[in-house]
């Protein structure tokens, strides 16, 4: 038997009572246990699983998937995937993994029956998210009673997770999550036709900020903007397909009745003009690592491979997930296997990323650039340029991007005169400062005066608050990540008498950002495209 995923949980029921769960195995995951660096590893996948999680702090990812980690979210996962797990660093909450054999039962006579193994399930990926409070004590109970690994106790743990199975399966019955996936689904048929709000809402009887609401935390993104992407995504398609229609034909097919307006809106959300994307759509590049992505954006391409897996941000995700057609991992296997289907034109890389016996093997798949990371991400812009044959694009971008810099820094001057600027930024437990290296953007193209000692810091470093007392900064960048975690530890720092003596504190001269992604971890968008942006925030940080 074979469940059909194109069919809901209910035209699968009558399959799903022919089937037998057996819990095979039971274990707990946090980050102490992680072997791989950078506090994450890869689970492996040899049987049905459940992995739940019980922290708000991590993410996973299934073959090149990006989940994010919410307490009571219960992931399906299969046989043979690619899963790997990232877990901040010093916590004890994590992910309870629950292996499990899934039998077909098959009558053999009128007296026996036989048990076939299989090795699907009615829902995969992120299926759902559980009241945390119903979840996760039953988590607790499965894995206590499973260790003690007497006889009576393994029976305990199969009836809590034939418990959880009833869980899963009743939520799939839920009528705000049916009601949300209907909404979706109408969405994604007319998305060409002028949709309103009420019109979905209109046999829920939800009011339009409750279902707005409602659909954002599901799907992780706003009403308007899905059906942008959608509308997006359609037309990507359409010139795909379609090279010789216009785009005022295009633009009306997906539902946009001004030419100029569609045409703005395509760059502004890909980065990239209409023409250029259909000239560049027959490219095959694939960017090895996060930071590569920025480098070949900043060129007007798009990777055809990538790894889309940002934990700290679905800014890419949510933009170019329908043109990365191969998502890239971080296992040399996975991505070499990929890379050899897909057939690249091109692989860019960072050469201290992969080791050097991977290198060559990649080379042999395509021609392969693999970046110095100890030159600049200017000098990174210009080596890709050069080897894909668009070293005028690269100095047309510098210069652009230098006359930009050029008119932020009078506008900034006039606000900072000659006076120091200090990045600090709280991001779970930790208070760290940006080094000259992560704060190029700010010290070198925008000209603003560091303060002291952070020539001597290259990316970031941690510190105490008591420490900062001695960089001596007339400003302060403040960056707070928007979690619970960060938001309590600023709550502790911003009472300490050493953090209210500061300079830049007593003269109100710090500047708090709207809670920026990824400034913990600055290397990740040290590239042309990931400054040209982070260059635009600052700028609306001291207008505003």
């Amino acid at each position: 038997m074979r469940i059909d995923e194109t069919k809901s949980f209910l035209e699968n029921e009558e399959l799903l009572f022919k089937l037998w769960f057996k819990l095979i195995g039971v274990e707990r995951l946090t980050e102490p246990q992680l072997k791989s660096p950078h506090e994450r590893d890869f689970i492996e996948s040899d049987s049905l699983m459940f992995i739940v999680s019980d922290t708000s702090e991590g993410r996973l990812v299934v073959n090149g998937q990006y989940y994010p980690l919410r307490p009571g979210a219960v992931f399906l996962c299969r046989p043979g995937q690619l899963i790997e797990a990232g877990l901040h660093a010093g916590r004890e909450l994590g992910l309870t993994i629950l292996r499990f054999q899934a039998y077909e039962m098959k009558s053999a006579s009128e007296q026996t029956a036989v048990a076939h193994a299989i090795h699907n399930f009615p829902v995969e990926g992120e299926a759902i998210m559980l009241p945390a409070a119903a979840v996760l004590p039953l988590c607790k109970t499965i894995a206590a009673t499973w260790n003690n690994g007497s006889l009576a106790d393994r029976f305990s743990s199969e009836a809590g997770f034939h418990e959880l199975i009833g869980l899963v399966l009743k939520h799939e019955e839920q009528k705000t999550a049916m009601a949300l996936e209907y909404a979706k689904g109408q969405l994604e048929r007319d998305f060409a036709q002028e949709i309103t709000i009420e019109q979905l809402t209109a046999n829920i009887g939800w009011s339009r900020f409750h279902f707005m609401r409602l659909f954002k935390e599901k799907f992780g993104k706003g009403v308007i903007e899905y059906v942008t992407e959608l509308r997006l995504s359609e037309a990507k398609k359409l010139m795909r397909e379609m090279p010789d229609c216009t785009l005022r034909d295009i633009a009306f097919r997906v539902g946009y009745k001004n030419e100029t307006y569609f045409s703005n809106l395509f760059k502004k959300h890909m980065s990239v003009a209409p023409a250029v994307y259909l000239k560049q759509a027959h490219l095959k590049i694939a960017a090895y690592s996060w930071v590569n992505i920025g480098q070949l954006l900043a060129l007007q391409i798009i990777p055809y491979a990538a790894p889309l897996d940002h934990y700290w941000t679905d800014y890419y995700r949510s933009r170019y997930a329908f043109d990365v057609l191969v998502p890239l991992s971080h296992h040399y296997d996975f991505n070499r296997e990929s890379l050899r289907k897909m057939q690249p034109d091109y692989i860019i890389g960072i050469d201290c990323w992969i080791e050097a016996d991977e290198q060559k093997r990649l080379a042999q798949i395509a021609p392969a650039l693999f970046l110095p990371w100890d030159k600049s991400w200017r000098e990174h812009h210009q080596l890709t340029a050069e080897f894909l044959g668009k070293t005028k694009d690269a100095e047309k971008w510098l210069d652009a991007y230098d006359q930009k810099a050029k008119g932020i820094h009078k506008s900034i001057k006039m606000i900072l005169k000659d006076q120091s600027v200090l990045v600090v930024v709280v991001h779970n437990e930790r208070l760290l400062i940006w080094g000259r290296r992560a704060g190029t953007v700010l010290y070198d193209d925008l000209g603003i005066v560091p303060a002291e000692h952070i020539d001597q810091i290259g990316w970031t470093k941690s510190v105490e608050v008591r420490d900062l007392a001695d960089l001596d900064a007339d400003h302060i960048i403040m960056n707070i990540s928007k979690d619970p975690i960060s938001q309590s530890t600023w709550q502790l720092i911003s009472k300490q008498e050493a953090w209210r003596d500061l300079k830049a504190v007593k003269n109100k001269q710090v500047h708090f950002t709207s809670g920026l992604t990824g400034l913990e971890a600055p290397w990740n968008e040290y590239n042309a495209f990931g400054h040209d942006r982070f260059m635009q925030q600052i700028s609306q940080l001291f207008h505003n």
